[in-house]
């Protein structure tokens, strides 16, 4: 995105990407929120980081952007709402660009060593890692499906959620109105499910859903990690009278996988 707007492509990639654009909606909305951004930027002076940082943020970049696109192939539904146009996410994106400009700018002026600059950038992602937490918990609470699941997603970008997170995201899947934010919060469960404490919650939900879009999708989380604690609700949909075909079919062929 970033070098098809700096003109830094072939005529042969951006004719590609142009072609995508033309059909998918999310990548142009992309494609305009990183504009948005190049905007604010270019209203500011420009320090220019060393190039080991550089490598770094694109290697970053690259990871968030291919595991968001992955999700939404999943989940199937639209983007959320462009977050520059929410003043909630521009405190917090400013924030955000305070703490970064900061710490580039005492790696540029005081020539920290290495080890001392590793230990900032730790910091520095502990409290970013806050920072999208406290999104989260607020997001939640917004009449907005989509910045529901768009709080959701900040998960993903915690390596180990803390207990208060997955309470919150269990309460989510086992309660919000909206299906697609509950299939978002099986998803970033499902991140975490070689913790015991994720996997419990799966199973005790996959026995209070109703929904056969959640059913399959929490009996195909559980089957994928031969949690055979999800034997009992599994055996349960498939002898309600009242489960669909499609679901008692997915059911039995994940039973015949766990037993």
């Amino acid at each position: 995105m970033i070098d098809y707007l700096d003109n830094n492509l072939d005529s042969g990639s951006r004719q590609e990407i142009e072609k995508h654009l033309e059909t998918c909606e999310r990548c142009l909305d992309e494609l305009n929120e990183s504009q948005q951004i190049l905007n604010l930027f270019s209203k500011d002076e420009i320090v220019k980081p060393d190039d080991s940082l550089r490598i770094n943020f694109y290697h970053m970049l690259h990871s968030e952007m291919k595991k968001s696109e992955e999700k939404s192939k999943i989940l199937g539904f639209k983007s959320p709402i462009p977050w520059y146009n929410n003043s909630m996410y521009r405190v917090a994106a400013g924030i955000a660009l305070l703490i970064c400009g900061t710490f580039i700018g005492l790696l540029l002026t005081r020539g920290f060593n290495n080890s001392y600059a590793a230990n900032e950038l730790k910091q520095l992602q502990s409290e970013v890692s806050d920072l999208k937490k406290t999104a989260m918990f607020t997001m939640l609470k917004d009449e907005s499906s989509s910045d529901r699941i768009q709080a959701v997603r900040y998960v993903e970008d915690i390596d180990k959620p803390d207990q208060n997170v997955i309470e919150v995201l269990v309460k989510t899947l086992n309660n919000d109105r909206n299906i697609n934010v509950r299939m978002a919060a099986a998803y970033a469960l499902s991140k975490f499910a070689d913790q015991r404490l994720v996997v419990d919650s799966l199973v005790k939900s996959l026995s209070l859903q109703r929904d056969p879009i959640l059913q399959v999708t929490l009996i195909n989380i559980l089957a994928e990690k031969k949690e055979k604690s999800a034997l009992k609700p599994i055996q349960e949909i498939i002898s309600n009278k009242k489960t669909l075909k499609e679901v008692r079919a997915v059911a039995e062929n994940s039973l015949r996988v766990l037993i």
